[in-house]
């Protein structure tokens, strides 16, 4: 099997976390994957806020049910990107949620290499509360949270292929 296709079927999202602390270095692999992402039109419009303070997991908690777990976690990631450097010119069209989603994956599947579990939940309800607690301008919109930390949830490989999915050509 290929490396890469093992992490795609073990990664999980994991909820339950371990106070232990995520190294620098591995901190930064994984926000490294995340920008090394396809961007459309190579745009690359994406920016990251990385919160390890319990006072501002608690305040994600309070205005994000959905995201208080991230209070157990040591580190989670603000997956924003900048919607000055989008839309297209011949379409209007936004791609930033788009790309954010591409990083996304790339730091759920880097994490899970280096045997870190995690979680995304997005941000899409909360955008005004997300700009406020971390002093975003207007034109920075987060899209995901990344919740990363060590769990005793051990990853469990299941292959999600389902051939009545798969359509040729037409429906």
């Amino acid at each position: 099997m290929y490396p890469t296709t093992g992490n795609i079927y073990k990664r999980r999202s994991i909820r339950n976390f371990r106070k232990d602390s995520i190294s620098d270095n591995d901190l930064n692999f994984i926000l490294s994957s995340g920008l090394s992402a396809p961007s459309g039109e190579g745009i690359h419009p994406l920016e990251m806020i990385v919160i390890k303070s319990d006072t501002m997991k608690e305040k994600i908690k309070s205005f994000y049910e959905w995201a208080g777990f991230c209070t157990e976690s040591p580190v989670s990631v603000l997956v924003c990107y900048a919607q000055n450097k989008i839309p297209r010119d011949y379409d209007n069209e936004d791609l930033g949620k788009l790309d954010a989603a591409a990083a996304v994956q790339n730091m759920l599947l880097r994490a899970t290499d280096l045997g870190i579990a995690s979680c995304w939940t997005h941000a899409l309800e909360n955008i005004s509360d997300y700009q406020k607690l971390c002093g975003l301008p207007k034109n920075i919109i987060p899209v995901a949270l990344v919740v990363l930390g060590y769990s005793d949830v051990p990853f469990a490989s299941r292959d999600g292929f389902d051939a009545k999915k798969i359509h040729n050509e037409l429906w």
